[in-house]
């Protein structure tokens, strides 16, 4: 599987990102034995051609009907086609390369650019005929990317993106890699509120049940500007005691991310990777930390000030609500940067990494005061 580095699928083009989480209750071979399950995700004129799958998971270590990959696989096709297509992910024994089970998602369903967090649901039959029909969950996060970024009315930038790079400190008490859920809410103190209130939506990643093999269309609405924002999942930081992410996060301007106020914030979520396995791989426990990031007026303002100023970069943003410690007692901190995008198209060169401000996290207020200098910054990475 090769790394994923850009938000845009190539030019009239799109291409389909799917993260394989995990499954339960898969059913046996038709020996009755346990599969050596991995997942093949095609679309539906690749699977009728019957061309050779790219998109493939790696095989489980060791027999299971339980199985945990965390890879993200994708397919591209021709954005003319997207209306007509479905994506299809099958999961298959490796041993006997038998098809365990299959899903198909009309890519039309999809509204572009939102990472969907899906609880697969089939009756499955199992190899031993003498056994129930059992429900089967593959669990995945899909997202459709085209080649330009939509621009909604009112909103003045079509993105946020963020990057998260990791913990700064080594951490003396943690045993796991972490996984992280970043969002942007509107309203910090009424995110807040709907977590105490234990609102479904507010904590840890809201799931989209779908049934199959006919889902419902209405599954696939995507309410605009949610009071919880739009979570996002990062993949496993590790080593336990140094989590390195280096990962970006696209926040939508439809999603009411690039409208700075007094009241928005950018919150991060840290878990334990180990939470996310077991009879239910979304359970996700109590969070082992939470990062919060003011987004004021005055943070955007600081954004674009400044010739050839395209975001910023924040040092050391506290981890609160821990028992994490570093080496000298502390709380860790982490680093991140940011920028708005106003293109549709933006460009993202490596080679060109675009410049940055830097702001010093300093008072536990979160009002960022810190000094503003340019920096070049890899963020493109």
């Amino acid at each position: 599987m090769e790394p994923i580095t850009s938000h845009l699928s190539p030019s009239n083009k799109e291409t389909i990102m799917v993260t394989l989480h995990g499954a339960t209750h898969l059913p046996t071979c038709k020996d009755g034995s346990e599969p050596w399950p991995y997942v093949v995700v095609k679309t539906t004129s690749e699977d009728t051609k019957n061309q050779n799958a790219k998109a493939v998971t790696s095989v489980t270590s060791e027999p299971t009907t339980a199985p945990i990959w965390g890879d993200t696989v994708k397919v591209e096709l021709q954005a003319e086609d997207a209306g007509r297509e479905d994506v299809i992910l099958k999961v298959v024994d490796n041993k006997k390369k038998e098809e365990l089970l299959s899903y198909q998602i009309p890519i039309k369903y999809l509204r572009v650019f939102h990472p969907y967090h899906f609880e697969l649901v089939k009756a499955a039959q199992s190899g031993k005929a003498e056994e129930a029909t059992a429900k089967t969950h593959l669990y995945a996060t899909v997202v459709r990317k085209g080649s330009f970024f939509p621009r909604y009315i009112g909103s003045n930038h079509t993105a946020l993106e963020v990057f998260l790079r990791g913990v700064n400190e080594p951490l003396v008490n943690n045993r796991d890699p972490m996984v992280v859920i970043a969002r942007v809410v509107p309203n910090y103190n009424d995110f807040k509120v709907n977590q105490i209130k234990q609102d479904a939506a507010s904590m840890g990643l809201p799931i989209t049940r779908l049934s199959f093999p006919n889902p419902s269309v209405m599954r696939f609405d995507v309410p605009r500007g949610s009071q919880n924002g739009c979570p996002q999942l990062s993949k496993p930081g590790g080593p336990p005691e140094l989590p390195s992410w280096n990962q970006s996060f696209l926040f939508q301007g439809r999603d009411g991310a690039t409208n700075f106020s007094e009241d928005t914030a950018l919150v991060l979520e840290y878990y334990s990777s180990t939470s996310m396995k077991g009879s239910e791989p979304w359970t996700l426990s109590k969070p082992l930390g939470v990062s919060v990031l003011p987004l004021k007026s005055r943070l955007y303002r600081k954004m674009l000030a400044g010739k050839g100023l395209n975001g910023l970069r924040v040092e050391r943003l506290p981890i609160t609500d821990t028992k994490l410690k570093t080496m000298n007692g502390e709380a860790p901190t982490v680093d991140i940067s940011f920028q708005l995008l106003s293109s549709e198209a933006p460009p993202c060169s490596p080679g060109k990494p675009p410049v940055l401000g830097i702001l010093a996290h300093g008072q536990p207020s979160g009002m960022l005061p810190g000094t503003l200098a340019s920096k070049a910054c890899r963020f493109c990475e």
